[in-house]
This record gives structure tokens, sequence and C-alpha cells, in this order.
């Protein structure tokens, strides 16, 4: 009876101590990994529409030009040239708690604006995949012009 009980506690403490420490763990590599620790998402012209119907007062942030910007651009939103020295000082009069949808032409630009908003500290940086390409192809109207929103006031 003892040694049945020594050895069901010796297979108990090779058992216990052969267990990884969850500490040890590795981090998921790879587009899984990196999704789950990102703040930037990537969204489609549809996702956007909803985001919008939830909460109508994110901020729509076209990061082209301003020439290229008043040439056509998605209604409500305003002009943040991401090429500009003056990008991260404007973009940062946003708070970084408030999501943010950002776009450009084709994913290009916005991408690398996300990034550099994501170094800044935004929280949650939505990135229309395709641009104003996946836009325009989905049906949506584009407007020309100058923002209704002062981008100049908003983002100084």
């Amino acid at each position: 009876m003892r040694s049945l009980f020594f050895a069901a506690l010796a297979v108990a403490v090779f058992l216990f101590s052969c267990q990884e420490n969850p500490k040890s763990v590795p981090k998921m590599t790879g587009l899984a990994g990196d999704l789950q620790d990102s703040s930037i998402i990537r969204i489609w012209p549809k996702e956007m529409d909803s985001l919008l119907r939830i909460n109508p007062n994110i901020p729509i942030i076209d990061v082209r030009p301003e020439p290229e910007f008043r040439s056509s651009h998605i209604y409500r939103s305003m002009n943040c040239d991401v090429s500009s020295p003056y990008f991260s000082k404007r973009i940062m009069r946003l708070s970084i708690e408030t999501p943010v949808i950002v776009y450009d032409v084709n994913s290009s630009l916005s991408l690398q604006a996300a990034e550099q908003m994501k170094k800044l500290g935004f929280k949650r940086i939505y990135e229309v995949a395709g641009g104003l390409y996946s836009w325009a192809r989905e049906g949506k109207t584009l407007v020309t012009g100058e923002s209704k929103i002062d981008s100049s006031t908003v983002l100084k």
C-alpha cells in the first residue's frame, strides 16, 4: 500500500513539473498575432457604413495632399496630408482615445498614416481597405471641392 502511495506521488510530481510555465508560452506571430495586438483595423466600405451608423461622430480623415482631396473625397471627411511635416502635430488635435477612420486613394498612404498614428498612441484606427477605389467600386458617393467640415479648425 505504501509503495502504491509513493508511486502515485512520484507520478503526480513528475506530471506537474513537466507542465509549461504560462509565462514562457511564446507570443503568437504571423497574421493572427499581428492582428491580435494591433490598434489598426482594416475595414471595407460596408463596414465603414456600419461603424458610422453606430457612431456617426467618428472622424474620417483623408490623408492625401489637399489638391487630391478637393478633386474627390468621402462626404464628411477632413484632410490631413500624411506627407506634410505637420501631420503628427495636426492629427494629435484629435483624442487618441477616439476611434478614427483613415483613407486615401488605394490604401498606400493611409497605411503609413495609420502606422504613424499608432506610434503616437492612437488606440483604434480604422483603415479603409482599397481606399477610394473600393469606395467607388461599391457605388458609394464621392464629393468634390472643399469639405463641409473646416479641417483647419479641427486639425489646426
